[in-house]
């Protein structure tokens, strides 16, 4: 009784904090690396407050969920094969069902980041059949954030899986539904793993916590790359434990698999699986595996992937070895005027990701789970190798990256370190057992923990997220309900747009640049940058479409819609989210 009451009493403390100078507000605002006051309150109000109010109502708990835990747990441990099968697919199910319901509910079905949006045009150009198209004349008119141009032509400078998966949605009318069944398959991969090693009662467990994790539940909600490489490389684990233990046409699938991750995000899979790929190789150089099936085996797999790559990189930019997104760029990158030495970069790259994976990923008891099983065995130092391996990423990156979806460079850490947490706990309860104290309630204070304290931090993360997405609903209502036609809409660049209504700049957004117009212009509103003279350059490309101008309204309207034609067009408020 009086642990459940000290529990709730944490829990409203913490949100009790929003009566503070700071609140617990959230923001949307560069650079990336910045954090609000708000968001540092309830950091530490998770971990001092929700933490340990949580451990207290799951203790509080124990002593009457124990039985039907037990009892839980047994019939999870004597499933037989097929009910395996079936509560796999049931995870999935489960997981694909968060991340589309929250897109929907969170992100309102809209872009978080303008890469998103440039991916998008990119999938819609394959799906035409071409790798660039004609953009506008002048170029500067055409929103190209994130963008290759070259010679009056262009498309997204993403790389090639991240635009296929696009092509594939806009072919099949799918939208970004490929995006929500990529975020199902982590949790379904860490499952069967764990499930082969410890048995089905830990693989339940193992899901539960890829599904808790901020970092995971939250990105699932988009549709970045980040979201395609993470489940190609939590399946590429799979595909090297079952090459290690059965070899053959595995270690092809190991290969091809890590394959399709480079596609995606080539960098960041290339430093994942180095430490698998020179394990690999050491046991070669050993002989205690066959140099034909393992290493003929990989060449085979990553094959078709270096080739497309190749392939696309030729097509887009005439030369095979330069990417599009690489090309954009100076090297060496810079992150800022400062950031020359090596220790600047291990500052604001790898230090800030570290520690938004110890805040994002299960908080501190994520940490203490993944310390404790670090050491279980060959495996779980292996995928904590590729975790630093990634982390040392930083030391070359060419931002920070974004964090209120969690450390969003770092996304493809999640399974490798919930597969680790997972064998802590496992340790923690052997020890618990040794010491003759209930198992019962180191899971009921773990769990607890976890539910209530990683519920209420991605809930709290999710909510602010809707209220960013709501800038770009009204917005996007300002110009749909002005009852324009077939129209060209000249505006100030979209940031700078949406900056002006003082509700939107309090809450910010990292979306700062229109919708590109699709490449077969088939919509009925185009937005494209305003400029000296380029209403009279941009007439003749869309002969069939009137023309205006967004320029700043009288209160209590943001803006207003000046027709560039003889026939005028009445000012539109914009709905009262956006007053």
């Amino acid at each position: 009784m009086a642990q459940g009451a000290l529990g709730c009493f944490l829990v409203a403390a913490f949100f009790g904090l929003k009566m503070t100078a700071p609140g617990l507000t959230i923001s949307y605002h560069p650079p990336f690396s910045a954090s609000t006051t708000g968001e540092l309150y309830q950091w530490l109000g998770h971990a001092l407050l929700l933490v340990p109010g949580g451990v207290l109502l799951g203790l509080s708990v124990a002593h009457w969920a124990s039985g039907p835990a037990v009892r839980l747990w047994r019939r999870l441990e004597g499933l037989t094969a097929q009910e395996k099968t079936a509560g796999a697919l049931l995870v999935g199910v489960v997981a694909f069902l968060a991340a589309r319901i929250g897109r929907a509910v969170f992100l309102l079905d809209r872009p978080f980041t303008d890469d998103e949006q440039a991916a998008r045009f990119g999938g819609q150009v394959l799906a035409s059949g071409r790798v660039l198209v004609k953009l506008t004349d002048p170029i500067e008119a055409f929103p190209t954030l994130f963008f290759y141009v070259r010679d009056g032509m262009g498309s997204s400078f993403e790389w090639l899986g991240l635009q296929l998966a696009w092509a594939f949605g806009e072919l099949t009318g799918t939208g970004s539904l490929v995006f929500s069944l990529a975020a199902a398959v982590p949790a379904v991969a860490v499952a069967w793993v764990v499930t082969r090693r410890l048995g089905a009662a830990w693989g339940t467990v193992a899901a539960l916590l890829v599904l808790l994790s901020p970092m995971s539940a939250l990105l699932s909600m988009t549709s970045h790359a980040h979201l395609l490489s993470r489940a190609a490389l939590s399946v590429a684990v799979v595909f090297y434990l079952q090459a290690e233990e059965k070899g053959g046409r595995w270690w092809t699938w190991f290969g091809a698999m890590g394959g399709v991750a480079f596609l995606c995000r080539p960098f960041e899979s290339v430093f994942f699986l180095a430490p698998f790929y020179l394990w690999v190789l050491w046991r070669l150089v050993r002989r205690e595996l066959p140099v034909g099936a393992c290493l003929g085996g990989l060449v085979l797999g990553w094959a078709p992937a270096l080739v497309a790559f190749l392939a696309f990189n030729h097509a887009v930019t005439g030369e095979a070895l330069l990417p599009a997104r690489v090309s954009m760029y100076t090297f060496p990158a810079k992150l800022s005027a400062h950031d020359g030495s090596l220790w600047e970069r291990f500052g604001g790259n790898t230090s800030y990701n570290a520690l938004m994976l110890g805040v994002w990923f299960l908080g501190p008891v994520g940490m203490l789970l993944v310390g404790a099983g670090a050491s279980w065995d060959r495996l779980t130092k292996l995928l904590l190798l590729s975790v630093l391996s990634l982390l040392g990423l930083g030391l070359f990156h060419d931002n920070h990256g974004i964090h209120s979806v969690g450390p969003i460079h770092y996304s493809e850490c999640v399974p490798a370190l919930a597969l680790v947490a997972v064998h802590g706990l496992k340790r923690l309860v052997d020890v618990a057992r040794k010491a003759e104290l209930p198992r019962a309630t180191v899971m009921a204070g773990v769990l607890g923990a976890l539910v209530v304290g990683l519920g209420i931090l991605g809930a709290r993360n999710a909510l602010s997220l809707r209220e960013q997405a709501r800038i770009h609903e009204s917005m996007d209502a300002f110009l749909s309900d002005a009852g324009l036609g077939r129209a060209v809409v000249l505006a100030p660049q979209y940031g700078v747009a949406w900056n002006q209504v003082p509700a939107f700049r309090k809450v910010g957004s990292f979306v700062f640049e229109w919708t590109p117009p699709r490449p077969d212009q088939d919509q009925d509103v185009i937005v494209l940058h305003d400029g000296p003279g380029f209403a009279e350059k941009l007439r003749p490309q869309f002969p069939d479409r009137r023309f205006f101008r967004m320029v700043p309204g009288k209160s209590p309207d943001p803006f207003r819609l000046v027709p560039l034609d003889a026939v005028p067009v009445p000012a539109t408020a914009t709905d009262e989210g956006a007053r």
